[in-house]
């Protein structure tokens, strides 16, 4: 069945992961639904925004307003493509992303294509939904529809996705937070419809437009990780009920701690430089992160642990 009045912009930032990309977005389109595509494109070199072009049958001379944006007709909506400096990294991607949606929401401007000589102004309109995406996901068939299902079926609240790995273990979704620990376990679909979750991975996660309207854009003190777990906690400080989808989106494979801080087969130099790199634990984002979301104890000694796993090679 198709609903054309449900409009859904689906945001993702990418750098040099073209043919991931590709199969990400070809296998979340839903013909459907109103879908419109933003991606953040980090000054790639692998061809990512010729890729993007070609999948949505674009004219590479289809290109009006900044030389930094670049809107697409097609059939089911706009490709949007803009052109980051080559470090935004993750969660700086995502957050221009958020920002320009909210700018142009704000401004109500238009925005404008070209087809052909022709000039084609539209105005731009909220969505229904805002749709938060990695571009490493292999998505399932109708899923969009299916969360925007499940966040009705939850009065409107916002609804995270989750992903399993290949072998069919869960990798991403929900997350419930020991609070008095600050330690994390991945929700499992089996408790979706028990309690709300405390916290997202933004791997896939819907959210009501009036609602991200007022929560804003990710926090600018994250560059990479940490944004998608410091936005959900504040949906939920600001009374929003978080839900876990009770069916899998599809699949991710989980991030291997192979070559990161984490990985005791290096050594303690190696773990403490790249605890420290914008990919690993920051040590002033982590401080922040923690003593925003669980106080100034936690903070302080949660800050400790890091280096004390790599000094006892933990």
């Amino acid at each position: 069945m198709s609903d054309k009045n449900q409009s859904v912009c689906v945001l993702l930032t990418t750098y040099n992961r073209s043919e991931v990309t590709i199969k990400a977005v070809n296998s979340i389109d839903d013909e459907s639904l109103r879908i419109d595509y933003l991606v953040v494109d980090d000054a790639s070199s692998d061809g990512t925004r010729a890729a993007l072009r070609d999948w949505n049958n674009l004219d590479a001379d289809n290109v009006t307003g900044d030389t930094n944006e670049d809107p697409h007709r097609k059939s089911r909506g706009i490709l949007h493509i803009i052109k980051g400096s080559g470090s935004l990294y993750w969660a700086g991607g995502m957050r221009k992303g958020m920002e320009f949606l909210l700018n142009a929401d704000k401004k109500a401007g238009e925005t404008v294509v070209k087809d052909g000589d022709k000039v084609i102004r539209r105005k731009v309109k909220p969505y229904d939904y805002l749709l938060l995406i990695n571009d490493d996901v292999v998505f399932y068939p109708g899923i969009i529809r299916k969360m925007i299902e499940r966040s009705k079926s939850k009065g409107d609240m916002p609804v995270t996705g989750a992903t399993k790995d290949k072998t069919g273990k869960a990798s991403y979704g929900g997350v419930i937070y020991d609070m008095e620990k600050a330690k994390p376990r991945q929700m499992d679909i089996s408790e979706a419809d028990e309690y709300p979750v405390d916290t997202i991975n933004c791997n896939c996660f819907l959210l009501p437009w009036e609602i991200f309207r007022e929560a804003g854009a990710f926090d600018s003190m994250y560059i990479h990780s940490l944004a998608d777990h410091d936005y959900g906690f504040s949906l939920s400080n600001m009374g929003y009920d978080i839900w876990l989808t009770d069916f899998y989106v599809g699949e991710c494979e989980d991030n291997s701690i192979k070559g990161t801080w984490r990985d005791r087969t290096l050594s303690r130099s190696e773990r403490l430089k790249k605890k420290e790199s914008v990919k690993g634990l920051p040590r002033k984002q982590w401080y922040y992160y923690l003593k925003k979301n669980f106080g100034l104890r936690q903070a302080i000694w949660h800050s400790i642990t890091p280096y004390l796993r790599i000094i006892f090679g933990k």
